[in-house]
């Protein structure tokens, strides 16, 4: 049981500022049982037109309880800020390790082991008869046990309206800031026709995630979103990228040298992970996709094939994607019958997913951390409103 008072708390660190600017991700420690923390500092002058999302979060997490999603621990009020705990996930977000570690996306091993317990956390939340709409490595976090837990509830919706079980739903998810969460909705989300959508538009985030942990780069990331909408519309989905995908033959280790032996940066990821038909998109547009604006040539194109092209991922893990990536929703397997699929048989009981990912470096909270004694030092001058309004 965690007190909500700011006196029982020392911040130590800040971790991330978030949600648009709105929020910003604090290590923490708990005094009372000297445990570490996260604590999210909401602005709340800032989120008073996100005060529902904020709230449909807590309730949403006070409701579900499962070993695979982020808990909820304890919220309050102080000053003109809201402060929701939680535990402290020390690897932080899968996002965050692909781009500072992983850029060219993580070991086949560690992503099955995520994929495992982003899939356990979903199949809870569907039997709970919740659509999560929102499955993207952002919202996948790491503990230090190599424990992964799905966050990102503000955008769940529940299949239950006025006591009644819907078959679909119609409506979108909240806006997320700079709409960032489009690139892993489904087809027939986006669509927004009358056949609605259910549980399986997670399935689609889902394998949009499996490129994304596979590959480092965000599918579809440089595509404006129109045309993002409509290739999704027409079929294209993005894939895994390897020695498969390409042309270029399989080589072995060794083989690769000179100037294509140097591991990619996080800016020079290119977007090349879409399937076709892309043959009408036309040049411009195609540009766009390969990053080549943003500074990165065709060197930097053909230096990203090659890297992935070294690399032979599972004809399972190529399987289990394709599978979730389905256009036809009815065609896309349940959670349940994903956990049963053969690209899970590698995960044995003693991998250790810290170890497969040994080069990334746990959030450490810093006592002596100026910013956050300071903001510390200043909450304390202030006073603590009542909590009644935010009580929830």
């Amino acid at each position: 049981m965690f007190n909500p008072d700011i006196n029982d708390y020392q911040l130590t660190s800040i971790i991330t500022e978030c949600c648009g600017g709105v929020a910003v991700v604090y290590s923490a420690l708990y005094k009372p049982s000297n445990q570490n923390v996260a604590i999210k500092r909401y602005f709340v002058d800032k989120t008073k037109e996100n005060a529902s999302l904020i709230q449909q979060d807590i309730a949403t997490r006070k409701e579900l309880q499962h070993p695979n999603i982020l808990p909820y621990l304890t919220s309050f009020v102080h000053g003109r800020e809201l402060y929701v705990v939680s535990p402290l996930m020390t690897f932080g977000s899968c996002r965050d390790i692909l781009d500072r570690y992983f850029p060219e996306g993580l070991p086949e091993l560690a992503c099955a082991i995520i994929l495992r317990d982003v899939l356990l956390a979903l199949q809870y939340l569907h039997k709970q008869l919740y659509i999560h709409r929102s499955v993207r490595a952002s919202h996948v976090l790491v503990g230090a046990n190599g424990g992964v837990r799905l966050s990102g509830l503000r955008s769940a919706a529940s299949m239950m309206l006025r006591g009644r079980r819907q078959k679909q739903l119609h409506n979108l998810p909240p806006p997320d800031h700079d709409n960032v969460n489009l690139m892993w909705l489904s087809p027939e989300l986006l669509e927004q026709n009358l056949k609605g959508y259910d549980a399986r538009s997670d399935m689609y985030s889902l394998g949009v995630l499996c490129c994304e942990l596979a590959n480092g780069a965000v599918p579809f990331a440089e595509i404006p979103t129109t045309l993002m909408f409509t290739e999704k519309v027409r079929g294209s989905r993005p894939q895994l990228l390897d020695c498969s995908t390409f042309p270029e033959p399989c080589l072995e280790d060794g083989e690769m040298k000179n100037e294509f032996d140097t591991p990619l940066s996080p800016d020079s990821i290119v977007d090349i992970s879409v399937s076709d038909p892309l043959s009408d998109i036309g040049s411009d547009n195609v540009k766009g996709m390969y990053n080549t604006d943003s500074g990165v040539g065709d060197s930097e194109v053909a230096r990203a094939r090659l890297q992935y092209a070294r690399r032979k991922l599972s004809d399972a893990f190529h399987q289990l994607t394709e599978m979730a990536l389905q256009r036809d929703p009815d065609k896309r397997p349940t959670a349940t019958q994903l956990l049963n699929h053969a690209f899970f048989k590698q995960v044995r009981k003693t991998d250790f997913l810290p170890g497969l990912i040994s080069k990334v470096k746990p959030i450490k909270p810093d006592p002596s951390d100026m910013s956050a004694l300071l903001l510390q030092q200043k909450m304390a001058e202030m006073e603590i409103e009542k909590t009644t309004e935010w009580d929830f």
